[in-house]
């Protein structure tokens, strides 16, 4: 569903700010996952301004809010569902 990352560009995915609530065999998981674009501008051909060195480009990050339900089952937490909340439109 992703097409591939153009000439200097990246992601980098991070989960944050969990909250996680046990009780018993029972847990829930709520945090959230951003993803950090990064799109660096090509040098250009007479060189940075002012001789400079260092980084040009464009970043963003798009977040969303994750919640699990977890149960514990033979020694082991299993994720029983998992919500993907956000309030951005998907564009395929």
């Amino acid at each position: 569903m992703m097409k591939p990352h153009p000439p200097r560009g990246w992601d980098h995915n991070a989960t944050d700010g969990l909250l996680v609530d046990i009780d018993g065999d029972r847990a829930t998981v709520d945090a959230q996952f951003v993803v950090f674009s990064i799109l660096g501008d090509a040098k250009p051909a007479s060189g940075l301004a002012g001789g400079r060195g260092g980084c040009d480009g464009h970043d963003h990050a798009d977040r969303v809010r994750l919640l699990q339900k977890l149960v514990h089952v033979d020694g082991q937490w299993l994720i029983e569902s998992l919500q993907v909340r956000h309030n951005l439109p998907f564009a395929f």
